[in-house]
């Protein structure tokens, strides 16, 4: 599924934010240093973050101009490497994030115990995290 058919598919169900500029996530990009995946861009050009729920779970997405705040108070990087980004939560205790190194995976990890050891691969990419939400359970 493409990023468009992923957008008109979640669009009933998602709280949605202004979308992002091209220059907050630019900024954003050039502060970390790589190049978020054009998947995650797209949908940030939709709706910059917001929250909803996708098939039975909750997704609350940052952001992109909180998002390195929110990383540093959470102490992301200290705890799951420079090669984790996190990107957004379940609402709750569960942190959901790219592993840069993985070719922006997306993964999970509790923040309850922000170790790399558990953290859990989700999907491939951006838009298969959301696809695969409207059908399993993370």
């Amino acid at each position: 599924m493409i990023m468009d058919q992923i957008i008109e598919k979640i669009n009933t169900n998602w709280n949605k934010n202004s979308k992002a500029d091209k220059q907050s996530i630019s900024t954003v990009e050039s502060s970390l240093n790589f190049r978020f995946p054009d998947d995650y861009k797209a949908f940030l050009y939709w709706s910059n973050g917001g929250e909803g729920y996708v098939g039975r779970n909750y997704v609350s997405l940052w952001r992109i101009e909180d998002s390195i705040t929110l990383n540093h108070e959470y102490q992301i990087q200290k705890y799951l490497t420079q090669n984790f980004f996190a990107f957004g939560t379940d609402g709750g205790g569960i942190c959901y994030g790219f592993v840069i190194n993985d070719g922006f995976a997306v993964s999970k990890c509790p923040f309850g115990d922000l170790d790399i050891n558990e953290v859990l691969k989700i999907a491939p990419s951006f838009s298969d995290f959301i696809e695969k939400a409207f059908i399993e359970e993370y």
